[in-house]
């Protein structure tokens, strides 16, 4: 099922990177809810001893946090104003107003 050297392989990289994906994702997807039975109770999601996925969430958000403060830098030879960022504090305003 998970094999990089055989013919018919799942198209992911590693089990354990699509695992804390999913519990990351259904954190998320609990603190966000419209419910306000699902945002009060909050439940623990059990994970491993070194990975606490309320710890990954917090951290992911606290860098996409820090981007948005330091702004839209030059990375390649294309320069400034030819892409096109999508704020993270803006699609959360954006989510909660509809």
């Amino acid at each position: 099922m998970h094999c990089r050297k055989a013919k018919l392989k799942l198209p992911m990289k590693s089990i354990l990177e699509e695992y804390k994906c999913s519990k990351a994702r259904l954190l998320t997807m609990l603190e966000e809810s419209d419910d306000p039975v699902a945002k009060t109770v909050q439940p623990s999601l059990k994970t491993a001893r070194k990975w606490k996925v309320t710890e990954a969430v917090d951290e992911a958000k606290e860098c996409l946090k820090m981007k948005e403060v330091i702004g839209q830098t030059q990375t390649d030879r294309r320069g400034l104003g030819s892409t096109t960022t999508k704020w993270w504090s803006k699609q959360r305003a954006r989510k909660k107003g509809t």
